[in-house]
């Protein structure tokens, strides 16, 4: 009996043992793992200092651009390769068993700042990575959810809702309060499927009566910003909101010399938005400001009706701009310059 017991106590000791050292196993394994990806980060980053041009997200989006005899070209060609290939490195280590993926913290920045810098590379070469890392990038890693948000999801963001628009272009967080809850008027919010965090906003107006939308905000947080988010977030909110309707009008700051003011434009512009040929004034508390007002069609609806157009300004006026008294004169101070428009190229 007694030999019996201490067999027993023998055996459990030993598969007690097996665990413990199959679990420092799999723990030296990962810090291996980790130690091993560390260093390559490291050396790709080395270079980088030793060729900034390398990690400069306007020479690496425009890489495509230049002749095949370029050097930096040849170059770049190289190294976005190997950080990509870093990349599928930290995308295979953080697969379960079942081969589903979850992005440790340790790993978002790595990830989100080489799929930054390096994404119009990976696009023109995407056949160099196998099936399931390509729909993971363009899938995942590039790619948003669009969620209705609330009350409470205005109050949050409203500190760079005042951050990101000047003060005569904004509205008051009870102004906006007021327009959400009349149900036209949506706060959508842009999250992405992989951080989960939000990488930009939208305000947007249903005019029913015109049936188009207005985008009367949109914004990418800075971290976020130079990345495609804002490209997606606008032809999403279409997807979203735009069935059925002929098209989005947006607001945009006239060209007078300043960078961000013609970044804006080359924006909607690349977007296929168009400048409308009328004089547009925006109603403020103070009179009106001058801007131009773009029209992105859906569904390749290249007429837009003057009537249109006169429709969705007054819908917007009278629904948006309930605040300022005078917006109907401002309205009147452009009413004429409004005809039929043909987009087409």
């Amino acid at each position: 009996m007694f030999s019996t017991v201490i067999s027993i106590v023998s055996v459990t000791i030993a598969i007690f043992s097996l665990g413990v050292s199959l679990y420092i196993y799999r723990l030296s394994q990962n810090d291996t793992s980790y130690l091993d990806i560390d260093n390559q980060y490291c050396d790709l980053l080395k270079l980088g200092l030793d060729t900034p041009d390398l990690r400069n997200y306007s020479m690496t989006s425009n890489f495509y651009k230049c002749s095949d005899e370029d050097e930096y070209k040849k170059k770049y060609e190289i190294y976005a390769f190997m950080c990509w290939n870093l990349v599928e490195t930290i995308y295979d280590q953080q697969k379960d068993k079942k081969g589903r993926f979850k992005l440790s913290e340790t790993w978002i920045p790595v990830m989100f700042e080489e799929n930054r810098l390096h994404y119009s590379w990976f696009k023109h070469n995407i056949r160099l990575f196998k099936k399931d890392f390509q729909e993971f990038v363009i899938g995942s890693l590039n790619d948003i959810n669009i969620l209705e948000g609330s009350i409470n999801d205005l109050k949050m963001l409203y500190a760079n809702f005042e951050r990101d628009f000047p003060q005569n272009e904004r509205k008051s967080i009870e102004h906006l309060e007021m327009l959400m809850l009349k149900n036209k008027y949506k706060l959508l919010l842009a999250k992405h499927k992989i951080f989960e965090e939000i990488v930009g906003y939208a305000l947007v107006f249903d005019g029913s009566d015109s049936n188009a939308l207005w985008l009367d905000y949109m914004a990418i947080e800075d971290k976020y910003q130079d990345a495609g988010y804002g490209t997606l977030l606008f032809n999403k909110i279409i997807d979203k909101e735009g069935q059925n309707k002929l098209g989005m009008f947006m607001e945009v700051e006239i060209d007078e010399g300043k960078a961000e003011q013609k970044r804006r434009i080359k924006f909607y512009e690349r977007l296929g938005a168009k400048k409308l040929n009328l004089t547009y004034n925006l109603p403020t508390p103070e009179g009106q400001l001058p801007m131009n007002l773009f029209y992105k069609p859906i569904n390749n609806n290249q007429l837009l009706p003057g009537d249109v157009t006169k429709k969705i300004i007054s819908e917007s006026f009278n629904y948006i701009h309930t605040d300022i008294h005078h917006r109907d004169n401002v309205f009147k101070t452009f009413i004429h310059t409004i005809s039929d428009e043909y987009l087409g190229a």
